[in-house]
């Protein structure tokens, strides 16, 4: 993880590149901060009361970042144009002026699932896989498979046509020393 100190000057870059896109000169102060809670990469916690623009700070997981240390750049950047629209009074959300801004000044526009439990679930109409990082906790269908039988007239919520766990596996980068540790048997 990075100190504050190396974050506050990668942060300034960043903000200083989408300033360069979005024509932002001088900027509000934006505290950039480490928030161990987060299962995402950043965020950008806004204040914009009334349509008008008050205060911002940028949250990053440190968690993220040991898995993608490399996304830093990118995922910084992100998260300064959300900022920076909210600081011109544009929307800033991530329509079609977010995502030009955003691949303008380098960022990226999404970021990367973190490792863990992925649970597969099969179609029993369509056979398609559907990945899911959550266990369904109720019956839960294939869209496009409703859709169909909506459009046939046919009853789209069954038993039968319900997903079915198929498997449950990790998802994600190997652990760095995972090639060296022994299987245990």
């Amino acid at each position: 993880m990075l100190s504050l100190t190396a974050l506050y000057a990668e942060a300034e870059s960043a903000f200083a590149d989408v300033g360069l896109v979005l024509g932002i000169a001088e900027w509000p102060d934006v505290p950039v901060s480490w928030n161990r809670r987060l299962r995402r990469a950043g965020r950008a916690v806004i204040d914009n009361r009334a349509g008008r623009f008050r205060s911002a700070e940028v949250e990053l997981s440190p968690i993220y970042f040991e898995v993608y240390p490399e996304d830093l750049r990118g995922i910084l950047v992100h998260e300064a144009v959300h900022v920076g629209l909210a600081v011109l009074g544009r929307p800033f959300g991530h329509g079609p002026e977010f995502r030009r801004a955003c691949t303008e000044a380098g960022g990226l526009l999404h970021s990367r699932w973190l490792p863990g439990r992925v649970y597969r679930y099969r179609c029993p109409v369509c056979r398609r896989f559907h990945e899911r990082r959550r266990r369904v906790a109720d019956s839960r269908w294939c869209a496009e498979c409703v859709a169909a039988a909506e459009a046939e007239g046919a009853a789209a919520y069954t038993a039968e046509r319900a997903l079915q766990l198929v498997e449950t596996a990790f998802s994600g980068p190997e652990a760095p020393h995972a090639a060296s540790q022994p299987v245990c048997e």
